[in-house]
């Protein structure tokens, strides 16, 4: 209801935004309200200062928190002095002694305040009229004003007066001023947040329209005229009833206004009710009908209302649902790069786009109803629930999940066919309009091309690409790892440099040279076999790293190594190059000892092999090589 109310509420009235404007406004309510005192007087029951009715106690409640919407000190207090001096001026013009009009001043101003500070509270807000609450908060401050009011007006006659009775007196006035304050101020308010706007009706709503005010005009007149020494005043309700809860709030509002001028001026014209009856106490049950009628009128109306502004939001929040359902289904059916798998708090798939049809093989109708974990391998299920110290199986995902925050993972989805799929899988709670737990929805990418991606880097990171074999970093970590691996066992290094390999680039090309470096490399890793770590470490140098040799160990492996590169190689064209031979530089290292150290040897008796072999062996040319 309180949504329904705050869907339509136009919020306060703005503060007047100049002094002219300010002053304009007041001499306008001063003008209205001294026609509505003079109005009350003239019904004045024969002999005393009593008024049948007291519009002025409307227009007055409506005046003061209009004063007091504005948020200014000052115009609150200068519109209430105004509404003292009008109400006392025009009481002394139409007939009332000083000392009436000045006390009477006071008790207006009184019920005023009163009733407006009770019905628009500390935040003094315009009075609103929209729901039942609205119309609660009316009559509770109608009520407050009345009471306090009726005990001013009751104690002066019991000073001045004793010719009244005052608890009729009393009666009278709180009557009299509640009645006026709640029908004035409810249709006041009620013209005033109407719109006014045409709109077609069908032809049977409009006879049916017809018949309401036919109906509600002649039951008036018969209770109310024709037979008003019966007792039939109930019997008005009924029209009322009908109009209330078939019709909006301001046409019940319109009949209200129309009833209670109806009722009051049959009263003041001798009809209405029971002839015989005192005045005082004619009016008083002409005032108890219009405020009946008020109070139900204006129940049914609001509580329809409500009801109507309740069933639309209810029926505009299930047609978003539905909206948004149909977009959600859109968007899973369009999302065919991703998986989206939907399940209950206990695992079970409920939802199955398309893109997940299309990356596993499944139907969306085959999988509905079955556990997600069923496209998962058990081992990755049964190391994450290790992991989590979970037992195994859907709480895997459930454990770490929340809603708003994904727990992203990689997983490896099993298809229908049985390939295996890697992914990255987000899984996130998902949660009802009420914030309860509805389960989850995991979102998976493929990530083949990915891993596929970081494996090739990976490899590029470690390895020669031409040979394959370890590069120079993979070589050197390898290296390090041997000499502190702990043990007492020796570390064999070989360091190997071509000979004659700058010929074959020179003689034969670049592309002939790269066949024969992997050549080279294919025969290093045959000789070495699975132990030992062989690398190119760039151009044409090499090395094989062995643990756990010994001295004489690691000279047969560079005897070996020379006797087979020295073979020759079969080049593109089907001839034989036997030009190509080795430089090698063993070193042996102790556990702990540094691997640039190590290094440095093997690499300095390398070079001094190839120095020994320019001694003995002249440098070739192409051509003589070519024979």
């Amino acid at each position: 209801m309180s949504q329904a109310r705050r869907a339509v509420d136009r919020g306060p009235v703005p503060a007047p935004r100049s002094l002219t404007h300010t002053v304009l406004w007041a001499l306008g309510a001063a003008l209205v309200y001294a026609a509505a005192v003079a109005l009350g007087r003239a019904t004045r029951v024969t002999g005393s200062e009593i008024a049948l009715i007291w519009p002025a106690a409307a227009v007055a409640v409506l005046w003061v928190s209009h004063a007091r919407a504005t948020g200014r000190r000052s115009v609150l207090v200068a519109n209430c002095a105004l509404l003292a001096v009008v109400s006392g001026t025009t009481s002394l013009a139409t007939g009332s002694v000083p000392s009436s009009a000045i006390w009477f001043a006071v008790v207006n101003l009184t019920l005023a305040v009163a009733t407006a500070i009770l019905l628009t509270g500390r935040e003094a807000r315009p009075p609103q009229l929209r729901d039942p609450g609205d119309l609660a908060r009316l009559l509770l401050a109608t009520a407050g004003g009345s009471l306090i009011a009726a005990t001013m007006a009751t104690g002066y006659f019991a000073v001045t007066s004793s010719s009244e009775s005052l608890h009729t007196t009393f009666a009278m006035f709180a009557v009299r001023n509640g009645v006026a304050i709640l029908a004035g101020v409810a249709v006041a308010i009620k013209l005033r947040d109407s719109s006014w706007t045409a709109s077609y009706v069908s032809k049977k709503r409009l006879l049916e329209g017809i018949a309401a005010v036919g109906f509600a005009a002649v039951t008036l007149v018969a209770v109310f005229w024709v037979y008003s020494d019966l007792p039939l005043a109930f019997v008005s309700l009924v029209p009322a009833m009908w109009i209330a809860l078939r019709y909006s709030t301001t046409v019940s509002t319109v009949f209200l206004l129309a009833a209670g001028v109806f009722i009051v001026w049959t009263t003041l014209v001798g009809h209405g009710f029971d002839v015989d009856t005192a005045p005082m106490v004619r009016a008083l049950l002409a005032q108890c009908m219009v405020g009946s009628l008020t109070c139900v009128v204006l129940a049914l109306a609001l509580f329809r209302d409500s009801r109507a502004a309740l069933v639309a939001e209810l029926e505009a929040a299930e047609a978003r649902a539905l909206a948004d359902a149909d977009f959600l289904a859109g968007v899973l059916d369009a999302a065919t790069e991703q998986s989206i798998i939907g399940t209950d708090p206990t695992g079970i798939i409920t939802a199955f786009n398309h893109g997940a049809e299309l990356m596993l093989g499944w139907e969306r109708d085959e999988m509905i109803g079955r556990n997600a974990t069923e496209l998962h391998l058990a081992a990755e299920l049964e190391a994450r629930s290790r992991e989590l110290g979970v037992a195994a199986g859907f709480t895997v995902f459930s454990a770490s999940a929340q809603r708003g925050r994904a727990d992203v993972r990689e997983w490896t989805y099993v298809r229908r066919d049985g390939t295996r799929l890697d992914v990255s899988l987000a899984v996130t709670a998902t949660a009802g309009p009420d914030g309860e737990h509805t389960g989850y929805i995991g979102v998976a990418t493929d990530i083949t091309a990915r891993k596929r991606a970081e494996a090739d880097l990976q490899w590029l990171a470690l390895n020669d690409p031409l040979t394959g074999l370890a590069n120079r970093a993979h070589f050197m970590s390898e290296l390090r790892a041997a000499l502190t691996a702990g043990s007492s066992t020796r570390t064999g290094l070989v360091y190997l440099d071509l000979n004659g390999f700058k010929l074959v680039n020179d003689g034969w090309g670049h592309a002939e040279g790269d066949r024969l470096l992997v050549e080279v490399g294919d025969r290093l890793t045959r000789i070495a076999g699975d132990g030992p770590t062989v690398a190119r470490l760039g151009g044409d140098e090499f090395a094989v790293l062995c643990r756990d040799v010994d001295e004489a160990e690691l000279d047969l492996l560079a005897r070996r190594i020379n006797e087979e590169l020295a073979r020759p190689y079969e080049l593109a064209d089907g001839q034989l190059f036997d030009g190509l031979s080795a430089s090698l530089g063993t070193a042996l290292g102790e556990p702990d000892s540094e691997s640039t150290a190590l290094i440095e040897r093997a690499d300095q008796r390398m070079y001094a092999a190839k120095r020994a072999r320019r001694a003995r062996h002249p440098k070739p040319t192409p051509e003589v090589l070519r024979g």
